[in-house]
């Protein structure tokens, strides 16, 4: 192997981590590019005839490189399997609008979101309690999550964790619990449909940007 083999190799290699990084990051994006880069392509090369072995083999590369990237950004991160810690005696407490922050980082709902927002908040000296409407689970593709697996999955105690009851709206219960125990929220709901009882309470937005949280009014 030559040094152009050796670069050609690398060129190919870092195209591959790069293309599986874009499908990871910006998945839907990503693959409408791929498609149209594909109609442009198909000009040159028919998709019948000779060409067809090759067009079945890059649709199904795509394919398993898509799902690859998407089971990965799906996966809980490793420290989700230790166990659940209380929180420090002097830590604050904040409630968390956790069907809102799941999708902070994206189009679609990610547990794994949550648990950034969930762990950033804790290492900065609060105590999260958060709330989630019934359909979380739908938004998951995961029906059979429960108050003590959302739990596990976010490292909390399961007394710090509230899936609201179906056929209600969770902003009812964290607006209430908030006023309540004069705690800040953590959403980027304004609540607009509930002045009152947002009326002077912290409200906490935030996004995340390379795969850290931004908070604003904090």
């Amino acid at each position: 192997m030559d040094q152009f083999d050796v670069i050609r190799l690398g060129t190919v290699i870092l195209a591959f981590v790069g293309y599986f990084a874009c499908l990871a990051r910006f998945g839907l994006i990503t693959l409408v590019l791929t498609a149209l880069f594909g109609v442009y392509l198909s000009r040159f090369y028919p998709l019948t005839g000779i060409y067809q072995p090759y067009w079945i083999g890059a649709a199904l590369f795509v394919l398993i490189l898509a799902l690859g990237a998407r089971l990965g950004k799906s996966r809980p991160p490793a420290q989700d399997r230790t166990a659940p810690q209380d929180p420090q005696p002097d830590s604050k407490e904040i409630v968390i609008d956790g069907t809102n922050v799941l999708y902070w980082d994206g189009e679609q709902a990610e547990l794994s979101t949550l648990r950034i927002v969930v762990d950033d908040l804790r290492r900065r000296g609060y105590a999260p309690f958060v709330f989630l409407d019934a359909s979380s689970r739908h938004h998951l593709n995961d029906t059979s999550l429960t108050e003590k697996s959302f739990a596990k999955a976010l490292g909390l105690p399961q007394a710090r964790v509230r899936v609201c009851p179906a056929k209600t709206e969770a902003d009812a219960f964290i607006l209430k619990f908030a006023r309540e125990q004069t705690l800040p929220v953590v959403s980027n709901d304004r609540f607009g449909d509930r002045h009152q009882q947002t009326r002077g309470l912290k409200l906490v937005k935030g996004i995340i940007a390379r795969g850290r949280p931004i908070f604003d009014g904090l």
